[in-house]
C-alpha cells in the first residue's frame, strides 16, 4: 500500500519537474532572443519557484491534507 502512495507522489513530482523543464527551455529561447545577461536570473528564479510549488503540493498530497 505504501508503495502505491509513493508511486502517486512520484508521478505528481514528475509532472511538476516536466512543467519546470518546459518553462525553462521555452524561457531559455526567449532569453536568447531578448538578451541574455539580466534575464537569465529571472528565468532561473521562475524555475526555482515552479519547482518549489511542485514540491509543496506533492508533499501536501502525501500527508493527506
Amino acid at each position: 500500500m505504501a508503495e502505491k502512495s509513493e508511486d502517486k507522489g512520484s508521478k505528481k513530482r514528475g509532472f511538476w519537474h516536466s512543467i519546470a523543464g518546459g518553462v525553462f527551455l521555452i524561457g531559455l529561447a526567449i532569453v536568447f532572443y531578448v538578451g541574455f545577461w539580466p534575464w537569465i536570473f529571472a528565468l532561473i528564479g521562475l524555475t526555482i519557484i515552479i519547482e518549489g510549488v511542485g514540491e509543496y503540493y506533492s508533499k501536501r498530497r502525501n500527508q493527506g491534507k
